[in-house]
């Protein structure tokens, strides 16, 4: 045997097995890729599932502060009805201190007004921050809301490309094997073509 129909020969060998190891390097790299897609979907069906769970409780949220502003008010409400009956007691009182005893109590009365007063002030400024919160937080929980369907939209591209790797595979190998089968059948061109020239 000659020497050109040797490296021919190797040639042969050579392309057969690089075709072989792309074959596998693909398929290996397809698995990764794979794997590495179903652990960003597993990912992000938690993250969705920690979204919806958030954006419920932003929701229970608000309807709480809801309450708690209308509480607030309701709170004063009676806080200022209960200094108004205070004020009347005092009124009658006034009428019937022509004995000593009542002086104290009128003074009690007094000084309770004066704490119901200064709470109903507290109260009316905690609703009106209960109040200048709530848009904001709708905003929020509108926001929080969304992100489960963004997530839904990723996990859904997420699944679509895995499928696709499957897909892209089977292309890569056959492009392998066309351009391996390419290069033999030029080799067998060149040694059928070298041996025609040799006499």
């Amino acid at each position: 045997m000659n020497r050109s129909k040797v490296f021919i020969w190797l040639s042969a060998i050579l392309i057969v097995v690089s075709v072989l190891a792309g074959w596998i390097a693909i398929g290996r790299l397809a698995d990764a890729t794979e794997r590495g897609m179903e652990r960003i979907e597993v990912s992000l069906k938690t993250a969705r599932d920690l979204a919806a769970d958030t954006a419920s409780s932003a929701d229970q949220l608000q309807q709480v502060i809801t309450v708690v502003g209308e509480g607030l008010g309701g709170t004063s409400d009676a806080l200022a009805a209960t200094r108004d009956v205070s004020k009347s007691v005092r009124g009658l009182l006034g009428i019937a201190s022509i004995f000593n005893r009542v002086e104290d109590l009128t003074d009690s009365l007094t000084a309770a007004e004066a704490s119901i007063a200064e709470v109903e002030v507290t109260l009316d400024e905690a609703a009106g921050s209960v109040a200048e919160a709530g848009p904001a937080l709708d905003k929020a929980v509108a926001s929080l809301q969304g992100i489960p369907a963004q997530l839904d939209e990723s996990i859904a591209a997420v699944e679509a490309s895995r499928t696709r790797i499957g897909e892209q595979v089977w292309l890569w190998r056959l492009a392998m094997v066309a351009g391996g089968g390419a290069l033999l059948l030029m080799l067998a061109l060149i040694s059928q073509l070298r041996s025609e020239r040799q006499p």
